[in-house]
C-alpha cells in the first residue's frame, strides 16, 4: 500500500527471458518458442514445465519433439495430464476475458498504468472490440500491445522422423523453373539500418 502512488508495471518479456524468470503479470507467452532480437535468435523454454514434467518423469527428447511439433503448446500431447495442460496453457490459450479481468483487479493497487499485452490468436474486429471495450469498463488505465500468432515457429528441423524436413529432390533433367513458383520472399527490414523501429 505504500508504493500505490509510485507503481507502474513495464513491460517484462524480454528481461524475463534475460533473468530465466516468468513474465510476472502476463501468461506464458508459449512454452517453447524462438526469440528474435537484434542479438540474434535464441530458444526460450518454460523451465517450470520442464520441471514438473521432470518430477512426472515425462521429459525426454519425444518430449521436447513433440513441444517443437506443437509450437510450445501442451494442449494436444496425450501423455501430458489435464492438470498441467490447465496450469501452462499458453497466452493465446487464455480467453482475453480472464487476462483483462486479473488486470482490472490489479489497477486498484497500481497508480500510474500497467502495460498490459492482449493475446488474441485468431483476432476479429468483433472480438477486438469487446475486449477494447471490457478493458475500458473495468477501468483499466490502459493497454500495450495487441499480440497475434507470429508467422515463425520454433525450428522443426532436429526431430528426427524426417516428415517435416522433406525436400523434392531435384532430378538433373527437371527443370528449374518448376521451383520458381514458390511463394515469395516476404520484405524484411535490415540490421544494418540503425533508424529501423520494427526491430527495436
Amino acid at each position: 500500500m505504500r508504493n500505490s502512488n509510485v507503481m507502474a508495471i513495464a513491460p517484462t518479456a524480454t528481461i524475463s527471458n534475460i533473468c530465466g524468470v516468468a513474465q510476472s503479470i502476463e501468461p506464458t507467452y508459449q512454452n517453447l518458442y524462438v526469440k528474435s532480437n537484434l542479438s540474434g535468435e535464441f530458444t526460450v523454454v518454460n523451465p517450470y514445465l520442464v520441471n514438473a514434467l521432470k518430477a512426472r518423469g515425462l521429459w525426454d527428447a519425444v518430449m521436447v519433439n513433440d513441444l517443437k511439433y506443437y509450437d510450445g503448446s501442451v494442449q494436444n500431447i496425450e501423455r501430458i495430464p489435464d492438470d498441467l495442460k490447465a496450469l501452462f496453457a499458453t497466452a493465446f490459450e487464455v480467453e482475453p476475458k480472464w487476462i483483462v479481468e486479473a488486470a482490472s483487479r490489479r489497477q486498484k493497487w497500481i497508480d500510474q498504468a500497467q502495460s498490459l499485452n492482449l493475446y488474441i490468436g485468431h483476432a476479429s474486429g468483433k472480438k477486438l472490440d469487446i475486449t477494447y471495450r471490457m478493458a475500458w469498463f473495468r477501468g483499466l488505465k490502459t493497454t500495450y500491445y495487441l499480440r497475434a500468432i507470429g508467422a515463425t515457429a520454433a525450428e522443426k528441423s532436429t526431430i528426427s522422423d524426417g516428415a517435416l524436413n522433406a525436400v523434392k529432390s531435384v532430378r538433373q533433367e527437371e527443370p528449374v523453373a518448376e521451383f520458381a513458383q514458390a511463394a515469395p520472399v516476404p520484405l524484411a527490414c535490415s540490421i544494418d539500418n540503425p533508424d529501423c523501429e520494427a526491430c527495436q
